[in-house]
This record gives structure tokens, sequence and C-alpha cells, in this order.
């Protein structure tokens, strides 16, 4: 049984998310949108600690055939945030990053037909710098609700604030982190067949546009959460297009994957080239 009957819902709360979707095919869409919607459901039933829901969300997306393994990484790191403790350094938040988007990264390979596991890497890549601008964005819903993601190497009190410089300097950090993520992501734009490339194209561009934002208008971002107006989303687009075009016309040179990105969860499922 598919679990997605209605989009709207995803259209509400994921706005980014549904407009990259829009421009992938229509069989490929329908499945993106229930790994989505399985991956929201999961994360809302542990928020809720619904402990008893939790067994019957897998079997919905079974048909899908998706690596065990990988949807095993993106339940732990959900779970994670069940019994919150803060990570102590960046390479314990870039693990989580890995396992609660990452992974999802991982599973749209499998979705778009992605096979060389080498082009993988990439869209591990684009999850992690997702992740890292959306842990950035949602810092003050975040420590509302006892959720410090900052790492303690990086600021070892708890109590903190969004107003306080040092903070501020942390999340100037994050974001440069993500941006360095990105890059990697969008060499492996490449490997993607071309009928799905401008959508994961798109997503890459509209989240990093938000990373951006929270740098250049600051002011903002200690009132209220940082997101891309309808008018800046369509700017993207169009920017988008010509990007997209611009990718094939020119032939890139090929180059490696940078390891040190992926030191971190080194021995984790498809991270590394010896696995």
């Amino acid at each position: 049984m598919a679990l997605v009957k209605n989009t709207s819902l995803i259209k509400k709360n994921s706005k980014t998310f549904y407009l990259a979707s829009a421009f992938l095919p229509h069989n490929v869409k329908k499945k993106v949108l229930e790994v989505y919607t399985f991956c929201r459901l999961y994360d809302d039933i542990v928020d809720l600690k619904l402990d008893n829901n939790l067994n019957s969300l897998q079997p919905k997306i079974k048909h899908l055939n998706l690596n065990e393994k990988v949807i095993e990484q993106i339940k732990t790191g959900i779970g994670s945030d069940r019994k919150f403790t803060r990570h102590n350094n960046i390479h314990e938040l870039i693990q989580y990053s890995y396992r609660v988007a990452g992974c999802v990264g991982l599973v749209m390979c499998e979705l778009l037909n992605v096979k060389d596991n080498k082009h993988k890497y990439h869209a591990i890549d684009l999850g992690i710098a997702m992740q890292l601008t959306n842990i950035c964005r949602d810092i003050s819903e975040d420590l509302a609700n006892g959720r410090n993601y900052i790492p303690k190497a990086m600021m070892p009190e708890d109590n903190i604030s969004i107003k306080d410089e040092a903070v501020l300097e942390c999340i100037n950090e994050l974001l440069m982190l993500s941006e360095r993520y990105y890059d990697s992501a969008l060499y492996g734009i490449k490997y993607i067949p071309i009928r799905s490339r401008f959508s994961i194209l798109l997503a890459l561009r509209l989240y990093q546009a938000i990373g951006k934002k929270i740098k250049k208008d600051k002011n903002t971002y200690l009132i209220k959460k940082i997101n891309t107006t309808k008018s800046e989303k369509f700017f993207i687009l169009i920017l988008c297009f010509f990007e997209f075009i611009f990718m094939h016309l020119f032939t890139f040179k090929k180059t490696q994957h940078k390891s040190e990105l992926h030191k971190a969860i080194k021995g984790f499922p498809f991270a590394n080239e010896e696995l």
C-alpha cells in the first residue's frame, strides 16, 4: 500500500522539496514522495514517542525494494532524537547528518537508477549539506525543544541563545562546512540520469540559498525562521535552467571525490570506496 495519497500535506510542510520533485519523471516522483512521507511520519512518531506505530511503517515501502542497511541507518538517525544527547564534535554531527539525510541521498540513487557506488558519494554529500543547512535554519526551534545540535567542541555550553555572537559564529562555521559538501554534490549531478538531473540540481540550489540567506540577513534570522520567498524560488528556478543547459553544452574534467569529506563516516554503508 502506497504512503502517498494526498500531496497537499507535503506541499504545505516542505515547499522546497515539493517544488524540486515536480520536475522528476512521474513514476520516479511517486516513489520519491513515498520515501519522503515515510521519513516524515517516522520522525513524527519518534517525536511523539508513539512506539507502537513504528513497526507498521516500514512494510509500506517494502515494495520499493530499498537497501535494508540504508533504511536502518535512517531509522537509527531519526530515532537518536528521541533520547537526544549533544554531539561531542563535528565528526559525530556528520555521522548524524549521514544517517538522517545522507542515507536519503542513497535511497534517491536507488530510485533514480544510479548504479556506480562511487557516484553515490556525491548523493551522500548532498544529504549532509542539506542537513547542516536545516540545523542552522531550525536552531531556535530545536533549542526550544531541548536539542542543541552545535557540537560541544564548538560550543561547550548547553544553555545558549541564538542572539549570542559566539553562537552566530558557530552557525557560520557550519554553513561554510555545508558549502564543501554542496560543492561535492554539484559535481555528482552529471551521474544522475538526465531526466531526473534538473530536479536534483534545483533542490541543491534551493537549499543552498537558505544557508546563504542566513549568512546575509542575520537580523531577520534572529527573529524568525529563514526560508526563500516565492520570488526567490522563481529566480533560482530560472538560474538553474541556464545552469542545466550549460552543464550539457560543456564537458568537465573528471576529478576524484574528496575522501576527507567522508572521514567521519568511514565504514558506513556506501560511504567509502573499499565498501
